[in-house]
C-alpha cells in the first residue's frame, strides 16, 4: 500500500536503475508491516505497530521496504544490517 516515512527506519536501493533511492517500511492495506527470516510468504510475521519493528530487526529479521512516491512500489525484503535506525540520545 504505502511506505511509512514516520517509522524512523530507512534503507537505500543497492543496485539497478533506482540505486540510492530511499526505502521505508512498507505498510500493507491492513496497516501491518512484514518481517521475515526468508523471502517465503509462509514465513511472514505481521507487525501491527511500527514501534515494534526495531525489536524484530535486533533479532535478525528482515523487513519489507518500499517507496511508492519514489518509484519503488514493490516491497523488497531488506536485511537488518542495511537498515538505518533512528539515533537515540
Amino acid at each position: 500500500m504505502s511506505a511509512d516515512k514516520d517509522a524512523g527506519l530507512h534503507a537505500f536501493v543497492a543496485r539497478g536503475p533506482k540505486t540510492g533511492m530511499l526505502l521505508y517500511p512498507h505498510k500493507h492495506r491492513d496497516g501491518s508491516y512484514v518481517v521475515s527470516m526468508t523471502r517465503f510468504e509462509k514465513d511472514y510475521i505481521k507487525v501491527a505497530n511500527s514501534a515494534d519493528l526495531l525489536d524484530w530487526l535486533e533479532k535478525g529479521y528482515r523487513l519489507r521496504m518500499s517507496n511508492k512516491e519514489g518509484g519503488v512500489a514493490s516491497p523488497s525484503l531488506i536485511e537488518p544490517g542495511k537498515i538505518y535506525r533512528p539515533v537515540m540520545m
